[in-house]
Protein backbone atom coordinates (compact mmCIF):
# COMPACT_ATOMS: atom_id res chain seq x y z
CA UNK A 1 0.00 0.00 0.00
CA UNK A 2 1.35 3.25 -1.05
CA UNK A 3 1.24 6.30 1.79
CA UNK A 4 -0.77 9.05 1.94
CA UNK A 5 -0.06 12.49 3.36
CA UNK A 6 -2.90 13.90 6.09
CA UNK A 7 -3.35 17.25 7.57
CA UNK A 8 -4.09 16.61 11.00
CA UNK A 9 -4.45 18.81 13.89
CA UNK A 10 -3.81 18.71 17.57
CA UNK A 11 -6.24 20.89 19.54
CA UNK A 12 -4.96 21.96 22.42
CA UNK A 13 -7.76 24.20 23.83
CA UNK A 14 -6.57 27.21 23.09
CA UNK A 15 -5.63 26.83 19.04
CA UNK A 16 -4.04 23.78 17.22
CA UNK A 17 -0.84 22.50 16.10
CA UNK A 18 -1.01 21.46 12.74
CA UNK A 19 1.00 19.28 10.59
CA UNK A 20 1.07 16.96 7.77
CA UNK A 21 1.77 12.80 8.12
CA UNK A 22 2.53 10.28 5.71
CA UNK A 23 0.66 7.42 6.57
CA UNK A 24 -1.28 4.66 4.92
CA UNK A 25 -4.80 5.82 6.31
CA UNK A 26 -6.02 8.18 8.76
CA UNK A 27 -7.33 5.02 10.61
CA UNK A 28 -3.33 4.42 11.40
CA UNK A 29 -2.75 7.99 12.21
CA UNK A 30 -5.77 8.04 14.77
CA UNK A 31 -4.67 4.37 16.47
CA UNK A 32 -1.16 5.31 16.84
CA UNK A 33 -2.15 9.13 17.72
CA UNK A 34 -5.56 9.38 19.34
CA UNK A 35 -4.96 12.69 20.17
CA UNK A 36 -4.54 13.86 16.71
CA UNK A 37 -8.03 14.80 14.03
CA UNK A 38 -7.38 14.08 10.59
CA UNK A 39 -8.79 17.05 8.64
CA UNK A 40 -11.51 16.08 6.14
CA UNK A 41 -10.38 18.97 4.12
CA UNK A 42 -7.83 21.59 4.36
CA UNK A 43 -9.55 24.82 5.86
CA UNK A 44 -10.35 27.98 4.16
CA UNK A 45 -7.71 30.16 6.71
CA UNK A 46 -4.62 27.49 5.34
CA UNK A 47 -3.17 29.44 2.52
CA UNK A 48 -1.12 27.29 -0.03
CA UNK A 49 1.90 29.19 1.17
CA UNK A 50 0.86 28.38 4.57
CA UNK A 51 -0.04 24.83 3.64
CA UNK A 52 4.28 24.49 2.43
CA UNK A 53 5.19 25.64 5.96
CA UNK A 54 3.89 23.05 7.92
CA UNK A 55 5.87 20.31 9.59
CA UNK A 56 5.91 17.19 7.33
CA UNK A 57 6.18 13.80 9.53
CA UNK A 58 5.85 10.18 8.07
CA UNK A 59 4.28 7.86 10.91
CA UNK A 60 6.89 5.03 10.47
CA UNK A 61 9.88 7.10 10.94
CA UNK A 62 10.87 7.61 14.69
CA UNK A 63 8.62 10.44 16.23
CA UNK A 64 10.08 13.99 16.22
CA UNK A 65 8.50 17.42 16.42
CA UNK A 66 4.88 16.98 17.10
CA UNK A 67 4.82 13.22 17.22
CA UNK A 68 7.26 13.16 19.73
CA UNK A 69 5.51 15.96 21.92
CA UNK A 70 2.62 14.18 22.15
CA UNK A 71 4.12 10.98 22.82
CA UNK A 72 6.50 12.86 25.86
CA UNK A 73 3.17 13.97 26.91
CA UNK A 74 1.27 10.54 27.68
CA UNK A 75 1.00 9.58 30.86
CA UNK A 76 3.63 6.41 31.78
Amino acid sequence: MSKKTFLVVYDYGQGGCWAWIRADSARSILERCPELKVADEQPAWLTAAGSLSLPEYDLDDPPAGLLADLLAERPS
